[in-house]
């Protein structure tokens, strides 16, 4: 039977166990390089919590013997560890960018490729099919024997946008992100010309100090710190407040049709209600007169 034991409950235990895991990350930050340091910080931590809850006396003593191993061999300092450490730092940073590569190289493609993934003529160029009718112009008349299909009306982070079906177009998702990336900029431009613009004034104010007391001036530049920074963040703030209004006008212009489509939508479903029930009415009295003429009446 094997021999079992409580270390969580030994003083002596605890302490060496203790002892043991400083020791190895001491050792780890004064001999490894950075980037090795990390890595072999992280496995010491997982392989001492996989092995809290051993209570096999074998399983405790291979464990300690491991890890008075790697400590024997950091205290001697032997390069070929360090350099096996490093080289697998190197390689988890390649597998890293080569990772971030494939996943924008896997994007680009979403963007360029179509809704069924696959590449047509033309497909590297973000433009509409040739004819195609703009959304805001109005939409067309279902096809013969369809219902119509009512669009959403979406607000994408401020920008709205008419849902007609799913999934969404990736040419739309492009344009979507492209605007709120701009938009952000603006917002950051806007609040560094604010900060800008007290620095400014510090340094028109300190300009007019050493005039006043030191007669000294440059001569070259006369237009002050401020006027050039309150000239660039009025020329963003125009910017930004134009492209809002341009976006309300177009939700709003989106709304309208909206409400068109549901008014149509609405219509057309009394429509075909009217005609079913005109073609019961003829059945009916089809049905009347054929009974009628029935000799068996």
């Amino acid at each position: 039977m094997p021999n079992l034991s409580t270390p969580i409950k030994s003083g002596v235990h605890r302490a060496a166990c203790f002892a043991l895991y400083r020791a190895l990350l001491r050792q780890s930050r004064q001999v490894l390089p950075l980037e090795p340091a990390r890595h072999f910080k992280k496995f010491t931590k997982d392989a001492f919590r996989a092995n809290s809850k051993a209570r096999r006396h074998e399983q405790i003593r291979t464990a300690l013997c491991v890890g008075y191993g790697a400590l024997g061999d950091l205290a001697l300092k032997r390069s070929d560890i360090i350099e096996q450490l490093w080289k697998l730092s190197q390689y988890l940073e390649t597998e890293r960018e080569l990772r971030g590569r494939k996943e924008a190289r896997i994007e680009k493609s979403a963007l360029v490729k179509g809704p069924s993934g696959k590449k047509g003529p033309g497909s590297g160029r973000r433009r509409p099919y040739p004819g195609a009718k703009p959304v805001l112009d109005g939409l067309p008349p279902p096809l013969p024997g369809n219902y119509r299909h009512v669009p959403t009306l979406v607000n994408a982070n401020h920008i709205p946008f008419l849902r007609l079906k799913k999934p969404q177009s990736p040419f739309l998702s492009y344009f979507i992100r492209k605007k709120n990336v701009e938009r952000e900029k603006r917002i950051d431009s806007i609040q560094a010309l604010e900060d800008q613009l007290a620095l400014a004034a510090a340094e028109d104010q300190w300009d007019r100090i050493l005039l006043e007391h030191h007669q000294i001036s440059d001569e070259g530049n006369e237009v002050p710190w401020t006027s050039a920074v309150r000239e660039a963040l009025v020329n963003v703030k125009r910017v930004h407040h134009t492209n809002a209004v341009k976006r309300m006008r177009t939700a709003q212009r989106m709304f309208d049709i909206l409400q068109e489509q549901k008014q149509l939508a609405d219509q057309e479903r009394l429509d075909r209600r009217d005609r079913r029930h005109q073609a019961y009415k003829v059945r009916r009295s089809q049905r009347e007169t054929m009974d009628d003429l029935s000799p068996w009446k």
